[in-house]
């Protein structure tokens, strides 16, 4: 059942590439707002936990030890559901995180809060589709749960993009020295 190892993967690889990029963020001009190391904080705080709680949601699914179609259904349904409403969370702190006081603090906040809605509402349409995985036969599921799986994948691409050129020698400088980054710093 190969949906869940691609819909972990992907989801990692958005929130490791938003993180770093995140932290490291961009570049022209803003003179107001929180300091980068008080920027930094708010966000390390409201994506770490995410993160984490996506790693272990991850680690606990395991469509190998499923026995039915409709206990993988059942199971998928939680997962995304569950990342779901994380990234709602994540988002609702982002929000609050304020503007960076750096160059192109503006733009920086813009492109991590439009990154995580595109996520929360790319996770929440997975989590609408899959109460609609067939389970009438094992492979049904198996190939509807590997199309849903794909589809969130390409969308996770199209969000981490959006993140790649973001750049701040102030940011990156001030995530080394908060401790609430350190994790995510490794990662990044």
């Amino acid at each position: 059942m190969g949906p869940g190892p691609c819909t972990r993967r992907a989801v990692a690889a958005v929130c490791a590439l938003a993180v770093a990029s995140g932290i490291g963020a961009c570049g022209s001009s803003s003179t107001t707002g929180v300091s980068p190391a008080a920027y930094d904080k708010s966000i390390c705080t409201a994506v770490g936990p995410f993160e984490r709680d996506i790693a272990a949601r991850a680690g606990a699914l395991d469509l190998t030890k499923i026995k039915s179609a409709a206990e993988g259904k059942s199971a998928l349904q939680g997962f995304l559901g569950a990342i779901a409403a994380d990234t709602t969370t994540a988002v609702s702190e982002l929000k609050g995180a304020g503007t960076p006081n750096v160059r192109d603090g503006t733009a920086i906040q813009t492109a991590i809060v439009s990154a995580f809605s595109k996520l929360e509402t790319t996770l929440g349409a997975a989590a609408s589709q899959a109460k609609s995985l067939p389970t009438g036969s094992p492979q049904a599921f198996k190939t509807a749960a590997t199309t849903l799986g794909a589809s969130v994948k390409n969308s996770m691409g199209g969000i981490s993009a959006s993140l790649s050129g973001l750049k701040s020698p102030a940011l990156e400088s001030a995530a080394h020295k908060v401790s609430a980054c350190e994790s995510l710093n490794a990662a990044g």
